[in-house]
């Protein structure tokens, strides 16, 4: 088929296209790959595209208006932070993101940062290595202790959903959108199984009960510097502490004072409020932490699925895939 649109990706992160062009050159659109990283470069090398792919490259007001025929603007991930949408829109440009690409792998990934917390994994590796063995230094399990979950979207629910398998005494759980009835509708039947108590909770109530935090929640007024130094004076005194939803969530400072004062016993943190986090970054270096390079929602599979999903939503911004 003859090329009947152009369809650009503003910054490739991947290194391949094999998913995006499987779906798109059989639809009769041509894929372009740039390298921008300014909205200038936004606005020099896509302006005659009609749809484009966005990774990370700035899609400001002044992006979107130089675009001369893009009717859909796809974005690879959840966030769209780096796009103007009201732009778009007032452009009459559609604008799709992938919402739930990777929720179990950012699940897994929670569950695998607090496992290797409470068993000392990062610390016995390194001692093993430099000829030592066994340790008698503490570890801890998650069993007979009370699970705190942020947040019930589609990651937090696949969180919980795995935890409850490592047998909690209790897991609490708080999102504005959950009540105990949705609670019990997604998960209630197996916690019973399991005979676990599940229960929905206000905020407060779980920063002072909670053994375990791992947060799930979006980024927004609200839980912006959410971890600061007030609450964790409320925490329950050894916390550990998970964070791979956004590192702007918790207040650097405040957890590394935290964690000299020993009212956080650990904490695992695979997203930064600067990223990647500078060498002067007052986390770095500190013992009881483990950090990762916002990679929780990377697999083989999700990135495909991403990929995959981005090209699907281009066709269908340029009316030729039919909308879910």
């Amino acid at each position: 088929m003859s090329p009947t649109y152009t369809a650009i990706i503003t910054d490739d992160r991947f290194g391949a296209e094999n998913e995006e062009r499987a779906v798109l050159e059989p639809l009769g659109v041509e894929l372009q790959v740039e390298k921008c990283q300014t909205s200038e470069d936004v606005a020099v090398t896509c302006q005659d595209a009609d749809a484009l792919l966005v990774n990370l490259a700035p899609l400001d007001t002044a992006a979107i208006n130089s675009l001369t025929r893009c009717r859909v603007i796809a974005r690879y991930g959840v966030g769209l932070d780096n796009i103007d949408v009201a732009a778009a829109k007032a452009r009459g440009i559609a604008v799709y993101n992938v919402p739930d690409y990777c929720s179990e792998d950012v699940a897994q990934h929670s569950l695998a940062l607090l496992l290797a917390l409470l068993r000392d994994l990062p610390g016995r590796n390194q001692a093993v290595h430099c000829g030592h063995w066994n340790l008698q230094t503490d570890q801890h399990t998650v069993a007979g202790k009370t699970i705190g979950i942020l947040g019930f979207g589609s990651s937090g629910q696949a969180y919980c959903r795995a935890v409850l398998a490592l047998k909690p005494e209790r897991v609490l759980v708080y999102s504005p959108n959950t009540d105990q009835a949705r609670l019990e509708a997604a998960l209630g039947q197996l916690a019973r199984l399991l005979d676990i108590e599940l229960l929905a909770t206000d905020k407060p109530t779980l920063l002072r009960s909670a053994d375990i935090i791992s947060i799930h929640l979006r980024l927004s007024n609200e839980t912006q510097s959410l971890f600061n130094d007030q609450t964790f004076a409320m925490v329950k005194r050894g916390l550990w502490l998970v964070n791979t939803a956004r590192g702007a969530m918790v207040d650097s400072l405040a957890l590394s004072r935290a964690l000299d004062a020993g009212i956080v016993a650990g904490a695992a943190l695979d997203v930064f409020d600067h990223e990647p986090p500078g060498k002067d970054h007052p986390l770095l270096g500190l013992p009881r932490l483990i950090l990762s390079d916002h990679c929780a929602y990377r697999s083989t599979r999700s990135i495909a699925l991403l990929k995959r999903r981005t090209a699907e939503n281009a066709a269908r911004g340029l009316g030729l895939l039919p909308n879910n």
